[in-house]
């Protein structure tokens, strides 16, 4: 026996075989789109679906024309279409958290961040990066739009946008983030007023693997221009987190009880790796330079390294992006490709790669970025062509003295 209900795929749906009397297939992850298939092999797409208690069924088009992708959207915008209009012949109102006429995304982002996110487990007194990325990036687009214009064309629209000005990785926190408040808001909050998520066919865009790292002539420019600059806090730390290949955000957060002097070692704790695991970081003498420094400049004043000048959460420096780009501008480091320009992580890449041209062990490498798995430090042992060409022009040098 055929089964009729299974995960609609392109695919799967193409290769449906015409039996001996009209076959209706439902999708298994949305039993509100079908395929009707005829005995002589036509496909349509159809939503099926309840509206003021009458059940309907809307033709959305042949398979041959559309893609499955875009009749998933067109049932979910049909739905909410006579979703909204249901509440409107009803004169029905929202609770009175809402304007009785306009739920907004706001509206949405509020009652996913107050019951869900905001109980999310964050590291010391950082903000959730869904929460940044919505007000920084959503909020002022979006924030007060009512919920039913997000129609099939302005969510993806808007989205494009962001990822052209802003690049891949805010881009698809923003398609989490729109994702996570409204299957939220499906689930818990009875005045939401679809019943699909307006967000369900957005897609994250493809991630770049970034290999930019400073090459000795580049990394000479940069350290001449931070020397230059002579910046209280942020000289100190972009050149320790070069001397160390220590994430930023542990430099900056770094205290005086971390650092092992005599054992020139800093013991990154777990509650600040992204690996949740302690790693031990050995300090170069140039790293325990500066530390040794700024410890007799410190004199006690504070439990950090890199302590904030101002009033602050934290306690510790924060900040520091318009000081690295008046830096690498200086250095002639800057480049308005976000691909090509050098960011305050490539300083972790540089150490890295610096060593594996060196012929370090890849194992040492790992150990000195603190990753859990080597498969992550893997990127570092394509990067020695130079040992790579030496092993190869001796295996043939060899070979061909035999000839």
């Amino acid at each position: 026996m055929i089964s009729t209900t299974f995960a609609f795929t392109q695919k799967r749906i193409l290769n449906l075989k015409p039996q001996n009397k009209t076959t209706a297939y439902s999708d298994g992850k949305n039993s509100n789109l079908k395929v009707i298939v005829t005995p002589r092999g036509k496909k349509t797409f159809y939503a099926r679906f309840k509206a003021g208690g009458k059940p309907l069924q809307i033709k959305i088009g042949d398979v041959e024309y559309i893609r499955l992708d875009d009749a998933k959207a067109r049932v979910v915008e049909l739905i909410n279409l006579h979703r909204i209009q249901e509440k409107k012949n009803t004169n029905s109102v929202f609770s009175s958290t809402f304007d009785k006429d306009k739920y907004t995304v706001d509206d949405a982002f509020n009652a996913y961040f107050k019951n869900h996110l905001s109980f999310k487990q964050r590291k010391g007194n950082r903000r959730h990066s869904l929460e940044i990325n919505y007000t920084n990036h959503l909020k002022p687009i979006l924030g007060n739009d009512d919920i039913s214009e997000l129609t099939k064309k302005r969510l993806p629209n808007i989205l494009k946008g962001i990822g052209n000005q802003k690049g891949y990785a805010i881009h698809n926190k923003c398609v989490t983030v729109l994702k996570a408040m409204f299957n939220y808001c499906l689930d818990y909050e009875m005045d939401f007023p679809f019943e699909y998520n307006p967000a369900l066919t957005l897609k994250k865009m493809p991630s770049v693997n970034r290999t930019r790292y400073l090459n000795k002539t580049e990394a000479k420019r940069l350290v001449k221009e931070l020397q230059i600059i002579a910046h209280p806090i942020f000289t100190d730390l972009f050149m320790t987190a070069l001397l160390t290949g220590a994430r930023i955000s542990n430099v900056k957060s770094m205290r005086w009880s971390e650092v092992q002097f005599e054992e020139a070692l800093w013991i990154v704790p777990a509650i600040k790796t992204k690996t949740n695991q302690t790693y031990y970081l050995p300090l170069s003498e140039q790293a325990l330079s500066i530390l040794n420094r700024r410890y007799i400049e410190n004199s006690g004043a504070s439990d950090f390294v890199f302590p904030s000048s101002r009033k602050s959460a934290t306690g510790h420096i924060m900040g520091g992006d318009s000081v690295w780009k008046e830096v690498i501008k200086r250095a002639g480091l800057y480049s308005s490709d976000r691909n090509l320009r050098i960011r305050q992580h490539d300083l972790r890449r540089t150490f890295a790669t610096w060593q594996a041209l060196n012929g370090v062990d890849i194992n040492i490498i790992s150990k000195t970025l603190g990753h859990s798995d080597i498969k992550n430090t893997q990127i570092y042992a394509q990067i020695n062509v130079s040992k790579a060409r030496e092993a190869i022009n001796g295996v043939f040098d060899s070979f061909f003295k035999l000839i």
